[in-house]
């Protein structure tokens, strides 16, 4: 009787352990929004590029370049939130520029939720790592240094920054 108790018992706690646990609904709109922003970043990146080809390496990050410049899309860089005054969730990405070997200056895509889908509103070339978006507000690090400068990468030379879009800008927030 024991020994059959515990051989059901090892039975259904071995069956629950392989469940997979359901998706959830927030994760499934993330998921799709993700998907939306990448389609977005690419097809803004081939139009900046002549006959450019597309790559993708081990950890998800996509590369178009064609023979001057290069765009790297970092899907670990996709934030998405509120970014307008409406109540809809808006994403924000950032695509890597290179010109030949160097790099270029961040290009930040500002996309708006509008009638259920994501829009291009705002392109800014600005300097700035994004690190969250939380409630309106973009906050990124800014470097204090050019980037001539042999202290660009100083790690004590950067200062976070906020910012807010408003009527199509980007305000930095005091």
């Amino acid at each position: 009787m024991r020994l059959t108790f515990l051989i059901i018992f090892i039975l259904v706690f071995l069956i629950s352990c392989n469940r997979k646990p359901a998706k959830t609904q927030p994760e499934c709109l993330e998921s799709k929004i993700k998907k939306e922003v990448i389609s977005h970043a690419k097809d803004y990146a081939a139009k900046q590029l002549k006959a450019p080809t597309t790559s993708v390496d081990g950890f998800g990050i996509i590369t178009l370049k064609d023979d001057l410049k290069r765009y790297r899309i970092d899907p670990s860089k996709i934030f998405t939130g509120q970014i307008d005054a409406d109540e809809n969730s808006d994403a924000l990405v950032t695509l890597t520029s290179f010109y030949k070997q160097d790099p270029g200056m961040p290009e930040h895509l500002i996309l708006i939720n509008t009638n259920g889908k994501l829009v291009l509103d705002k392109v800014f070339e600005l300097d700035l790592k994004i690190v969250k978006l939380k409630d309106r507000i973009i906050t990124g690090e800014l470097h204090t240094k050019p980037r001539t400068s042999p202290l660009y990468n100083c790690s004590h030379c950067i200062e976070i920054a906020n910012y807010q879009y408003k009527d199509g800008d980007l305000v930095r927030l005091k």
